[in-house]
């Protein structure tokens, strides 16, 4: 019989919902790296152990000499392109510690976990971190542009209700984080930072938390996305051309976070009755400012806004983007002046979290104005339909 095909996989949690448990208190708080593991271990016995078969013979069975855990081998059957063929998912499992409830995550949490991938990448074969769904739309927005060109998948999820729950959403996201991570990881469509939730693999630049009260949690409003696994698995055709700058070109990916100060960088949302007061004190001292701006990108027709933006411009980086669920922002209204005439830069279709964490990439990673600017002005790895960086870089 011919070796199984080995896809290695390398999970790293940080906390969140998906490994909770209640306290005397009634709260829900991280559990440890082992008592994860444990449980995921019991849990897969579940479905791999024979008539007669002891828990502990399965569980040596299933978890090899050196550490790693062999995920449930009912799996290989959902890829078509594994039939008759011997398949194998491995993966180990690490924590950031301690795991934290992700409404917690800084961009220094962000940093670690790009730097956990990176001193990984060359062991396995996909990545898998678990999070808490608060702050996932901005990790995995985060975590693609300072992992822009990883070559690898690399997947957030998370659930709605602990793994330990009876009801939880938290085994099929793993589940199908995993498969994906694993079986699909030499895709070059799947080798790219992105969000799994509910059966569906999203962009990780292009999600929005839309639902915190459903197993539904997050949605994709301007991409379709790139999966969808129900009794079959589907990769959607319909998806994003990823044009990415290559190595040799200004951007690297050794270009991460290489600042340590964190940059101060404001999101402005604007609102009927905003008042100068308000807007003055969200631009003054700020490095960078997101602009959540109404519909196409329009704001107020006041003279003391267009003052006051005018007096920013000399200082303050400005990305706008549309405040309304789905849309673009086109200049295409006269309220929409000013900004054109502050130099604000149009954010296209961009969501507010992938705003909010190129803006803090850039300034944490580049030195120069034009850089930031022209870098914020293009799409970097598909976050947004403007113009890829790459055609750029390229001339």
């Amino acid at each position: 019989m011919a070796d199984p095909i080995i896809r290695k996989v390398y999970v790293l949690y940080t906390g969140g919902t998906f490994g909770m448990k209640k306290n005397k208190d009634g709260r829900l708080i991280p559990q440890d790296l082992e008592t994860l593991k444990d449980f995921i271990i019991n849990h897969t016995i579940l479905y791999v152990r024979n008539p007669g078969e002891s828990e502990d013979f399965v569980r040596k069975r299933i978890v090899t000499k050196d550490g790693f855990i062999t995920l449930y081998h009912q799996l290989a059957d959902d890829d078509p392109e594994t039939k008759g063929k011997l398949h194998k998912i491995l993966y180990k499992m690490e924590a950031l510690e301690p795991p934290i409830d992700s409404s917690s995550i800084t961009p220094e949490h962000w940093r670690q976990m790009a730097e956990k991938i990176k001193d990984n990448k060359h062991d396995f074969d996909g990545f898998v971190i678990i999070h808490g769904t608060d702050t996932m739309a901005f990790t995995s927005s985060a975590l693609s542009f300072i992992l822009w060109d990883i070559k690898k998948t690399v997947i957030v999820t998370g659930s709605q209700m602990p793994i330990f729950h009876p009801r939880t959403d938290g085994i099929d996201n793993f589940v199908g984080s995993m498969l994906m991570a694993g079986y699909f990881s030499n895709r070059e469509e799947m080798q790219q930072v992105m969000l799994y939730d509910l059966n569906k693999l999203y962009m990780g630049n292009r999600v929005v938390k839309c639902d915190c009260d459903s197993f539904s949690v997050f949605d994709s409003p301007d991409v379709y996305p790139l999966a969808s696994l129900e009794t079959t698995i589907k990769l959607i055709s319909a998806k994003i051309s990823l044009k990415k700058a290559q190595p040799k070109d200004s951007l690297s990916v050794k270009r991460m976070f290489t600042k340590k100060e964190n940059p101060q960088v404001r999101i402005l949302r604007f609102f009927p009755g905003i008042t100068e007061e308000y807007v003055s004190g969200v631009l003054n001292g700020a490095a960078g400012v997101i602009l959540e701006t109404y519909g196409n990108g329009n704001v107020p027709e006041f003279e003391w806004l267009k003052t006051l933006l005018l007096k920013a411009d000399k200082n303050v980086l400005m990305l706008n983007c549309t405040q309304v669920y789905r849309g673009t922002v086109l200049p295409i209204y006269q309220a929409s002046e000013i900004l054109t005439k502050a130099n604000v830069i149009s954010g296209y279709d961009i969501t507010p979290e992938a705003a909010l964490t190129k803006m803090i990439w850039t300034l944490k990673s580049y030195n120069n104005t034009e850089t930031i600017r022209k870098i914020l002005e293009h799409s970097v790895c598909g976050e947004s339909c403007a113009p890829p960086i790459s055609l750029i870089m390229e001339q």
